[in-house]
Parts: C-alpha cells; structure tokens; sequence
C-alpha cells in the first residue's frame, strides 16, 4: 500500500482504465448533490488553504494488468479528480501540461470502458479545451455542448451527463481562483492522496468485484458520517478528557469502538416492531439532527436560522451537512455519547429512568419519535430532551432518581404551558433551561429562592410564578408534595393549577411577597380550599368530558346565571370547547383564572356556591332555575340549552346591539341571530299557541341579511301571507315586516293591521311595519295569528300601477 496523488498514479501507470464490469459515474449528478458538494468543499479547503493540509481519500484498490490500473473501488473519487485536474488546467491556461501527462497520441490515458460513448467522450475531453471565455456563474457544460467535437447522442448516456454536471458545480465551487493546477499537481508535496492499494495476481472477475464492492453500492450517510467523524475527534477533543463517559480512554478510540459495538447492537435491537423498523444508520442519523438542535450555542447569530432548518428543512441528514453547518461540535459528541452509553450499557433496560408520571418523560417514547420523525418532535419534546440530557451529561454516573423526577417535573409544567411560535421562541427556553440545569438536583431550593424568579423572562411568566409557589409548597412538606402531585396528574390541567393558588388567596403576581408571606400557619390554612377547588374543578371538567349534553350543559348553564365568562377569539365569542389547544378553550379559561382576569373568576364563585360537589348536579339546576336579574343574552342561552347544537365551534358574534349564533366561525358561513332562534325554539315547542301561521326559522348564509322568523300562510288558489319577524339589537325591539313584494292586503286586511299597530313605509323596504319590545313579542304574534285567520278575504294582488292610488 502507497500514498499516492492522481498525477504520480497515472506517472506510475500506462493508464487508468475503468472497466466495463463498472457502473456509471454517479458522482457528480444532481442526484448525488449533497456527496458532490460536500466533496468539492473539502478538495476546495485543500488546495486554497494558506497552510498545506493534505486531504487523504482513504483507499484506493485495484490491479495493474499488463501496466493499466483497473480500480476495484475508487471510480467515483478517481473520475471526479480526473475532471478536477482538466477543468484547473483550463482555467490557469496549462492545457499542453495536461495534454502531455495526461493524453498520449491524441488518446485520454484516463479511459472509460463502461460504455463506447463514454470512452469517446473522455477521450475527446481530454485533448480539447473550449477556447472562449465562460464567466463565473455561467453553465461550462453549455460551451462544451457547443463544441464541434461534441457529440449530441452523448446526451443519453449517463457518465457524460455527471461528468458535465460536476464540471458545471467546479466552475461554481472554484469560481475566482486561478493557480491551483500547479499546487494540484506538486508532487513534492501533494495536497490530494489517497492510499493505493494493489491487488496483485487478482484480475478483475465478476466473483471479485461483487464480494468486494456489493456492485458499487455506496456507503450509507451514517458510515460516511463514521468513518470522518472519527477522525475529526481526535482534533476536536485534543487534551480532553470525558472521564464519566470514556473511563480514561481517549474520546476518539472509545468513540470508534463503541460505534461499532456496544452502540450499533442497542440502535439494532432498539429500532421497534417489525413492521415499523428502519435500519439503524437511519435511527442514527435521525439521533443525531435531533440531538443537534438541543446542543446549539444559544447565544450564537446563526442559531435560530439552524434550529429552523433542522425542525423543518427537506435537506437529507448527512456529515457535509452536519460538518458545513459547524453543528458537529464538542456539546453534540458529548450529548451523544453520554446518552448512548446509558443506554447501551443496561442491555435488559435501556431506558430505566423513573418519574412520577409518564407525561414528564416517557424515555421509550421519546427515543422512538428521535430515531423514526425527528422533524416532527414539539416543542414541548425537544426540551425534554434537552432536559433529560443535560441532566445525564450533568450528573455523569450519579443520577437522583428523587431529584430527576422533580427536574423533569418542573420542566416539563414550564415548556407544556409556554406558547412557541418559532425557533428563537424554543432558543429562549434553551437557553433558560441550559442557565437553570446548574440547579437541577436541587430544582424547588432555586426556585423559591430570589434568583429563581430569572427563568419567568423564559418561559411563560405566570407558569414560572405558579412552579415557585408550588416548590415553597413542596418543601413545607405536610402532604403538599401529593397533593399537588394529584392535582397535577389530572390530565387535562396538563400541570397547570395556578387557578387553585389564586383561588386560594395567592397573589401569583407578588411571588416574593407570597413567599415570605406563607409561613407554615398559612400553608396549613391553604389545605381546606385547595382540595375542595381542586374536587370541584375535576368534578366540572369531568363532566364536561364525558357527559357534555347532560351534566356539563348544567355546569355551562350554571355558570352564565353568575355572568360572562366567554372568551375573545378574534371578533367572536367562543362558549368553550374542551380542546385543549383552542384559544376558546375550558384550558384557557382556568388560565384566565391563574391570571386573575375577572370574567374567568366566575368560576370560584359558583364554586363557591356549590361547595363540595357531591350532589351538585341539585345545586346547579337549583342556580339554573333562580338565577338573580341577568343580561337578555345570557338568559336566552340559559332557557335555550339548544343554542349550544347550533354552534358547533361554539362561537358566538356580538355586533350592533345583537348575538349572532354561527355555524362555523364567520358571518358568511350559515347563521341566526340569538334571540330569534330563543323565539322559534319556543313557538316550536308550543305549537297548539298558533292556529292560522306556519312558523318558519330563516338562516342567513351571508351578513347581506337578516335572520329572522317568517310566519306564513297560503291563500287559497293565491300568494303566500308573509311576516318577517326579526330583532333589532341596536334598538332592543321586535321588528314584523308584512312581504308585500307580490300582494297587498285588502282594505278589510288593512284595517285590521293598522288595529294591530302597524303602518305603511315606503322607505328602505316597501310594505306595513311594526315594533315591540321583546316581553311583548310573544303576545303581538299570538293576536296577529289571531285577527289573521278571522279575515274573509284576507289579501288581493293587484298590479303594480296601482299600489299608489291604493295607498292614496
């Protein structure tokens, strides 16, 4: 075996020849982009680098057979250096040096067998240069197309077509650079090598070429990350020790046998089911870009931008990836040992951590969703990744099983219930999770003392005020550390209970004061309200769960008799949903509570009222049946249970004095106003009270119109009798429009109508008109049902013409 650089292989050799048993040349095509260019960036560093580097290509096998080089492995990487050595000499005009070491009697020495049209091509590239100029940027694959020698049937055969591809990507990649021909090809001291590797007395037979080299089957993204990985450690970790970790031995050597052993056997036997596995180079690679985005430097400007790219880039896991990016550093190796080494080094429980509850950290899970979709890992699971891993790397071989369970507890309530819109949102609690990690054994001593209050700039402000009162708590003892636990496990409160505190008198705004403030008299004192809230607030969100049409319409209808405890969603009103993530959700209600804001204290109040809830399903229709003197709209939901099927996103739109029940989430999607479906729903359900109307409810689909009732009746052999009835919010009255567009009333009629108080407009909308105010709506109905059907020849229709002089 020789170190050799191309220019001394093809010195030494007749020729290089690439036999027909080979495949294609791959190398420089878009499809192989990421190997092309990470190959380029490194060959690039090589020859400009200020300090001679020589970059080694590893090996290089094949036979010489009556003085020609036969490459077993290395085609790809030789093929690309022949075309680095022609397009250099083009550029720095050294054409008749290239001609006279690299071309004999007109005939490329570096010859391709694998198909005619790429013999001819290499051979007719090698004698001929394109004499115009190609500025840097333009396409050189387009000058040489244009060639006279230059055939177009070349076209289809894939090796030319890579050859000019990678041709085009070394115009770009040395674009502004000249000279380099010459230090490419200095023997005395050469900057590109490879070890050339002779197998003699082999040949080339198929049987060989299979065994050896799979039929060009190239290395995996991880075997190549391997392979250059190790090499870079012993740079990267030069004089540094990871004792924990690597029991003494240097972290390059431990790296490069664990990899293959201990680490490859767990990620083999670690991958799943069967019928989800995926191999364990992927499972690495995957491992890896996770782990990246935890390790980042968080005070770093590229830092964001590379926690995008990461969570949601399309650009395959790779080392040039990795390597281009800097992302390669000492915090991922040292993340990345540490946490495979836990793993690997119980083989009958890898994941082995225990935490009170599963929704702190599911090791298995979590280890699942980084090796299979890191890509699709939230926010929330980044950082507890983050957090499960600085505390492995923190604690070396000394874990707390007491004190992980609370890190990962506290940790887990933080980032649960902190809103991430992007990456600088993840940076930021990183970075105030990195700063708080130095505590971590130590996490309710921290936070209840004065420099815990720097992780609210962190994470969500009024999640970090309530995780310090509950570490004061905590450390109190007297079973607060239980009964906040329980608290906290009830699902839906996803660790959020500040709502109780300020139920209990906590002013989660004055922290400190509250700190110093609750001596242990005063925790005591706490204990009776805080588990009779807590059974109320489980209790309602039970039902609300799971008996929503029944018990938890009492707990909604109840609580509207108290007052207006619906959130803003936009310009709508939402009645709540129970989803969790939804902005008109229950969740964010009881954040509303914890935040103090005074619609969402309704909620202690009927608390109060019910006191324990046992037997509360009494007291809430007790509340429902007497409420004290409330807002129209709140009492037309309360007798109308059945607004809340109408709106199936329970929103609701106040605008211009009415409420307006929608189907979806706008006015131009199906809606009805509130009060006019309060009133249909009660002539529905009364139907004996009208004998001569049909009784109609008409929704609007747009906010051209308004949705009102229409009381119909069909004239024999005639026209319908049409009343539109609809409210009018703006001015708190029941307006009845007769629909006079195709008929109008007899004389008879008319007097009858002008009995019942309605005139004659000619204004915006033509026909009789009326008002009433809404206690009186029910009564104007039943009496104009009433003169209505008494009426012998209730309507005519005359011609149009003749509606003024009837009017007259």
């Amino acid at each position: 075996m020789t170190r050799s650089s191309f220019s001394q292989l093809m010195a030494r050799v007749k020729q290089v020849e690439i036999p027909i048993i080979q495949r294609d040349y791959v190398q420089g095509s878009d499809r192989h982009s990421l190997v092309r260019d990470g190959f380029l960036e490194v060959l690039c560093e090589a020859l400009t680098a200020t300090e001679a580097r020589p970059l080694d290509l590893d090996f290089v096998y094949g036979s010489i057979v009556n003085g020609v080089f036969q490459p077993l492995d290395g085609q790809q990487r030789l093929t690309t250096l022949f075309l680095l050595h022609w397009y250099l000499a083009w550029r720095d005009r050294a054409e008749d040096h290239f001609r006279a070491c690299f071309t004999d009697k007109g005939r490329s020495l570096f010859r391709y067998e694998v198909r005619p049209s790429s013999h001819a091509f290499f051979n007719a590239l090698a004698t001929n240069f394109p004499q115009v100029e190609t500025p840097d940027g333009h396409s050189l694959s387009e000058i040489i197309r244009d060639q006279p020698w230059y055939f177009r049937n070349w076209r289809l055969d894939p090796t030319v077509c890579a050859a000019l591809s990678m041709l085009d990507s070394l115009h770009l990649r040395f674009a502004g650079k000249s000279g380099l021909y010459e230090r490419l090809i200095d023997d005395s001291q050469p900057l590109v090598t490879f070890q050339l590797l002779e197998l003699e007395g082999f040949g080339l037979s198929d049987d060989l070429y299979i065994k050896m080299n799979a039929r060009g089957k190239s290395l995996t993204p991880f075997e190549t990350l391997k392979a250059r990985l190790e090499k870079d450690l012993e740079e990267l970790f030069d004089g540094v020790m990871l004792p924990a970790v690597c029991k003494g031995r240097p972290v390059a050597s431990f790296f490069a046998d664990r990899i293959d052993n201990a680490w490859s056997d767990f990620l083999w036997k670690s991958r799943g089911s069967e019928q989800k596995n995926i191999s364990s180079d992927e499972a690495a690679m995957n491992l890896l870009r996770a782990l990246i985005v935890i390790t980042r430097p968080l005070d770093a400007a590229t830092t964001d931008q590379d926690l995008t790219d990461l969570r949601r880039g399309t650009e395959a896991n790779g080392y040039d990836w990795f390597h281009r990016r800097g992302w390669l550093d000492r915090a991922l190796i040292t993340a990345t040992m540490t946490l495979l080494e836990h793993w690997s080094s119980h083989h009958d429980e890898p994941f082995r951590l225990t935490v009170r509850e599963k929704r702190h950290l599911d090791e298995a899970e979590l280890f699942q969703n980084m090796i299979r979709k890191p890509k699709e890992l939230t926010y929330v699971q980044f950082l507890q990744l983050a957090a499960y891993t600085q505390y492995l790397v923190r604690a070396e071989e000394h874990v707390s099983g007491e004190g992980f369970s609370a890190w990962m507890r506290v940790i887990t309530n933080l980032a649960e219930n902190t809103e991430y819109a992007g990456s600088d949102d993840l940076r930021r609690s990183l970075n105030g999770l990195q700063n708080f990690a130095a505590y971590m054994d130590n996490v309710h001593e921290y936070l209840v003392s004065a420099e815990g209050g720097e992780i609210s700039g962190r994470f969500n402000r009024l999640q970090c005020a309530e995780e310090r009162i509950k570490a004061h708590l905590i450390l109190q003892g007297e079973g607060w550390s239980q009964r906040i636990a329980l608290a906290e496990e009830y699902d839906y409160f996803r660790g959020q209970i500040g709502f109780l505190l300020r139920f209990c008198g906590i002013d989660l705004d004055r922290i400190d004061d509250e700190i110093a403030r609750l001596d242990a008299q005063a925790v005591q004192a706490l204990v009776v309200p805080f588990e009779r809230y807590l059974a109320c607030a489980k209790q309602m969100m039970d039902d609300l769960l799971k008996s929503s049409e029944d018990a938890g319409r009492r707990w909604e209808r109840a609580l509207l008799t108290l007052g207006n405890f619906l959130r803003p969603v936009g310009r709508n009103r939402s009645l709540l949903v129970t989803q969790r993530d939804e902005a008109g959700s229950w969740k964010q209600l009881l954040y509303d509570a914890a935040r103090g804001d005074e619609h969402a204290l309704v909620l202690k109040a009927l608390w109060d009222k019910i006191g324990h809830p046992e037997s509360c399903l009494e007291k809430l229709d007790q509340i429902i049946a007497d409420p004290a003197p409330i807002d129209a709209w709140r009492a037309a939901i309360i007798r109308t249970p059945g607004v809340y099927t109408y709106v199936t996103r329970r929103m609701l739109r106040f605008e211009g004095g009415n409420v307006y029940l929608l189907k979806t989430t706008q006015m131009n999607g199906r809606h009805t106003e509130l009060f006019v479906y309060s009133l249909h729903e009660e002539l529905r359900n009364n139907e004996a009270a009208l004998s001569f109307f049909r009784v109609e409810r008409v929704d609007m689909p747009t906010a051209e119109d308004y949705p009102h009732i229409l009381l119909s009746k069909t004239v024999e052999d005639g026209p319908q009798i049409k009343f539109r009835v609809s409210f009018s919010g703006a001015h708190g009255r029941w307006e009845f429009r007769l629909d006079c567009s195709r008929l109008l009333p007899s004389s008879d009629a008319e007097a009858e109508l002008k009995a019942e108080g309605f005139e004659w407009h000619d204004q915006e909308v033509l026909g009789w008109f009326k008002t009433t105010d809404p206690d009186s709506v029910m009564a104007v109905i039943n009496s104009l049902d009433r003169r209505m059907q008494h009426l012998l020849v209730p309507f005519w229709r005359p011609q149009i013409a003749e509606r003024s002089s009837l009017q007259a």
